[in-house]
This record gives structure tokens, C-alpha cells and sequence, in this order.
């Protein structure tokens, strides 16, 4: 039986209600509709235009460093280059095999029935939609670890606490008896995951984390996102009255998901740190600088899109999508799961009548800005009985 970590109230370091993140977001956004490029006071490089901005994502010229931090372990090491490879196939093969719409029904059904935190419903009801894909849908022990991970580890930093030095210890405890759970797996892991592999235990039992992650945690807040656009009449500053509450279910699936991903970008910024000095538009970014790509502002922006604070799905009749629409950034440092997300999101969509009998009661009025970008805490009350 795996050790629980400690829930929701004892992970909080502070008042959840705490709005700093959302300002910060609010305020770049504001200098960005004045300037394409500029040095931020803390130094970094934010570039607000998006031809420069996939110009810095896409970049091959040894400039800028581009490791996904999905593969990261430990104090920041990186997975070496050629494992990397392999495990970014792995993942797009397990996306590519799974049964989308099988998908999307498990986590509306999950999502329906629950109660209690909504962005902890949602990344459970989520990681359950997926469990098949990464191979933890018929081991009872890796899939009780995969809901800490992502239930309790990884909702904490989604909400806004910062683990302690013992917190961080026990994930350590939990990666490396995840490492033990994966040498009955495999037969279908990439062989660095495998205990021959070139990572110790507990780093392949973090890289597989990782992983899940990749796949179960931009997915449960779209799905939070979805849960509020239904029934909260203004989200992170966007109209969601009647009207446009309904336009979730008329428009097509596919539309409403990509407007989502417009307007509430799980990533709010995409980052990129120099390596050599170069010019960015007006501004030189010197050797070690962060480029700070701004999505929220991007995806905003009045020069970028019309009418940009309205939830309007029928912009995207007119495919392809606009050069500022980035959500999984862009290049080889792109989400590995981005076609993957898109299909899952319309799916749900497609299924998001059964939400409506959700009963989200918010507890702040602002959304959080922390791991990723996410609505505000709600309250999933019970359903009501009928009568």
C-alpha cells in the first residue's frame, strides 16, 4: 500500500485565495499590446510578437536552449538526447493508439459523478481517461501512484503551495517504488525506462511521472476550464454569460476546443534561455538571459486577433490557425501531446451536456496562475437527487 502524501489543506503554504500570479499575467499582457520586445525589470526578454516569438520557439542556430523540461529529473539534469527521442516516440505511439472518444467519455463520466476540489476532480477524472495509454490501466500499485503523483503532488503546485524539503523527500520515496512497479511493464517501455536502461531507479521512476503527466495534467485543466465555462459567468476576464455558455454545446467541438486553448492556454508563457548573444527585433538578448514568450498575451492580443476577449468559436471556421496561436509552443520543443490534447478537449466537448449537472461554487474570483494556467478554486458541490 502505497504512503499517502498530504492532502490539499496541508499543502497550501498560504492563502489559496492569493491573486499574484493572475496580476502578473494581467500586467504583461497590458505591456505587450505597447511594445513587441522588451527587457523585463527581472532582466528576462519578452517577446510579444508572433512571427519573433516562433522565430525564438523554432530556433536551430545554437542560440537558445530548447531541452523539454518534461524530461528533466532530479536538480534539473536532462534524459541525453537520443533517449529523449525514444521516449517522444513512445508517447506519440500510446497517443496514437488511444481510443479518443473512449477516452473522453471515462473522464466526463468521472468528472459527472464527482464532488469536492474541482482541479483535483478534474486531473483524477483525466489521468483515469488515459490510464491505458501509458500501461497502468492493469497494475493496481503504479496506477495508486499515478493518482498521488498527479492528484496530490502535482495538484498542490497547480493550486499554488511549494512542497517542502520532507514533501519532496517522500516523492523521492515514490518515484523509486515506481521504478520497482515498471520492470513488470517492460515489454512495452522505451528501454530507458527499463531497469538495464542508462537512468538509476528513482530517476526512471521520475521520468515516468513525467510522462504521465505529459499526458493527464494540461488535459484535467482544460477539463476544469470546460467545468467553469458551463456555469460561471465571467472567466479570467471573458463574458461567459447565457449566451455564450451555449455556444459550447452548438458550436462544433473542434472550434470551441481550439478557443479554449485561446483564451485559457494551460501554458501561459512558453520560456528559452540564450546561450549566445543575439538581436531580438530592438532588443539584444545577452548570453544567459530567459526569452519570455507571453501565450496568454499572445492569444490576446488586438493585433494578432479580432475581437480578442470574445469567446467566439466560429473564428477558427477559417482554418489554418493564425501564426500567435500557441498554446504547446512550436518546434522541437513543442508539447509531445499537443494533437493528442486537441482531439481529447473536442471529444469532451462533444460530451459536455452530461457537465451541466455540475454545481461549481467558486471560492476566489480569479483564476490561478502557478504550474499552469487554471481557473479559479471551486467547490464541486454533490448532485442534486432527483425528486
Amino acid at each position: 500500500m502505497l504512503e499517502k502524501l498530504p492532502v490539499l489543506g496541508r499543502f497550501l503554504g498560504g492563502n489559496p485565495s492569493d491573486r499574484e500570479g493572475w496580476r502578473r499575467m494581467e500586467k504583461m499582457r497590458r505591456a505587450c499590446e505597447r511594445r513587441p520586445v522588451y527587457r523585463a525589470l527581472i532582466g528576462d526578454v519578452v517577446v510579444c510578437r508572433a512571427d519573433l516569438a516562433r522565430r525564438v520557439l523554432m530556433d536551430n542556430s545554437g542560440a537558445l536552449r530548447r531541452e523539454p523540461s518534461v524530461w528533466q529529473f532530479g536538480d534539473r539534469q536532462q534524459v541525453p538526447a537520443t533517449a529523449v527521442t525514444e521516449l517522444n516516440r513512445w508517447l506519440h505511439g500510446a497517443a496514437a493508439g488511444c481510443d479518443v472518444d473512449r477516452a473522453a467519455q471515462i473522464a466526463v463520466d468521472r468528472l459527472a459523478a464527482s464532488s469536492g476540489d474541482l482541479h483535483r476532480a478534474c486531473l483524477l477524472a483525466s489521468l483515469e481517461s488515459v490510464a491505458g495509454m501509458l500501461g497502468f490501466d492493469r497494475h493496481p500499485g503504479l496506477a495508486a501512484a499515478a493518482r498521488t503523483y498527479i492528484g496530490d503532488v502535482f495538484h498542490a503546485k497547480l493550486v499554488g503551495s511549494q512542497l517542502s524539503d520532507e514533501q519532496k523527500a517522500r516523492v523521492r520515496s515514490l518515484s523509486s517504488r515506481v521504478a520497482a512497479m515498471l520492470d513488470g511493464l517492460d515489454a512495452t517501455l522505451p528501454s530507458v525506462l527499463r531497469a538495464d536502461g542508462v537512468l538509476s531507479g528513482a530517476e526512471r521512476g521520475e521520468i515516468y511521472l513525467h510522462a504521465v503527466l505529459s499526458v493527464a495534467g494540461a488535459s484535467g485543466v482544460m477539463l476544469a476550464w470546460l467545468a467553469c465555462a458551463l456555469h460561471l459567468d465571467e472567466l479570467a476576464g471573458i463574458d461567459m454569460s447565457a449566451e455564450n455558455r451555449a455556444l459550447v454545446s452548438s458550436g462544433k467541438p473542434e472550434h470551441v476546443a481550439l478557443e479554449m486553448l485561446r483564451l485559457w492556454p494551460p501554458a501561459s508563457q512558453h520560456g528559452r534561455r540564450v546561450l549566445q548573444d543575439h538581436r531580438i527585433g530592438p532588443v539584444t538578448a545577452l548570453r544567459d538571459d530567459d526569452i519570455v514568450i507571453p501565450v496568454y498575451a499572445l492569444h490576446r492580443h488586438p493585433d494578432e486577433w479580432r475581437n480578442p476577449h470574445a469567446f467566439a468559436p466560429q473564428r477558427w471556421q477559417d482554418d489554418p490557425r493564425p501564426p500567435a496561436f500557441m498554446p504547446f509552443s512550436a518546434g522541437l520543443g513543442a508539447c509531445i501531446g499537443a494533437q493528442f490534447e486537441i482531439k481529447w478537449l473536442a471529444a469532451v466537448v462533444l460530451r459536455s451536456e452530461v457537465l451541466r449537472s455540475l454545481r461549481p461554487v467558486p471560492i476566489a474570483g480569479w483564476p490561478c496562475a502557478n504550474t499552469m494556467f487554471s481557473p479559479p478554486l471551486c467547490r464541486l458541490e454533490p448532485r442534486r437527487r432527483a425528486a
